[in-house]
C-alpha cells in the first residue's frame, strides 16, 4: 500500500454517505485518517488504533464550528462509529462525561469495518479493549512522569 494514503473502509461509502450529515462525515473522515492513515510508531507495522485530536484540530480540519463538531461526535458515538476516550482509557460516551478532559483520544469502532489493508496485507483489524486502552494510557502517563521527573532533575542539576 501507498505510504501516502488512507485506508477507508468500504462501509463509510457504501452505508454511511448517504446516512451522514455533512459535519458527522468530516469528523469521521479525520478521525480515520488521523488513525489508520499513520502507522503506529510503536509496532512500526499496524496503522494507529486510536489519536488524541483536539477540537481545536477538529474545527481547522474539517472547516465546521466547535458546535457542528460536537454534535457530529455526540451522533458518531451513538451510531457506534467512534469511541471516544480518556486519557485513563475510559469509554465516555456521553458529553458529560467529555466535558472537562484534558485530552479527548478517538477511534473508529468495528461497525464501520471489518477488513482494511495494513502494509498491502489484508487483516482483520479490531479495536482494543478497554482494559488495554487502560493500559496504553497508563503506560502513557508513566513514560510522562518519568521524563517530568528527568526533566526536573536536570533543571536542578543546571541550577546548582
Amino acid at each position: 500500500m501507498n505510504i501516502n494514503t488512507t485506508p477507508v473502509p468500504n462501509a463509510v461509502f457504501d452505508t454511511y454517505l448517504k446516512e451522514l450529515k455533512i459535519a458527522e462525515l468530516k469528523v469521521l473522515l479525520i478521525i480515520i485518517r488521523q488513525t489508520l492513515g499513520w502507522e503506529d510508531k510503536r509496532t512500526r507495522s499496524e496503522r494507529k488504533e486510536l489519536d488524541w485530536i483536539s477540537n481545536s484540530q477538529l474545527a481547522l480540519k474539517t472547516g465546521s464550528s466547535q458546535r457542528a463538531i460536537n454534535e457530529a461526535i455526540q451522533a458518531l458515538v451513538q451510531k457506534k462509529l467512534i469511541d471516544v476516550l480518556s486519557y485513563e482509557g475510559e469509554i465516555l460516551e456521553i458529553p458529560e462525561k467529555r466535558r472537562g478532559q484534558q485530552k479527548l483520544f478517538y477511534r473508529p469502532t468495528n461497525a464501520i469495518f471489518s477488513f482494511v489493508e495494513s502494509k498491502g496485507i489484508e487483516s482483520e483489524q479490531s479495536c482494543k479493549s478497554a482494559i488495554a486502552n487502560a493500559n496504553f494510557a497508563g503506560n502513557l502517563r508513566k513514560k510522562m512522569q518519568e521524563l517530568t521527573q528527568k526533566m526536573r532533575i536536570t533543571k536542578e542539576i543546571l541550577q546548582n
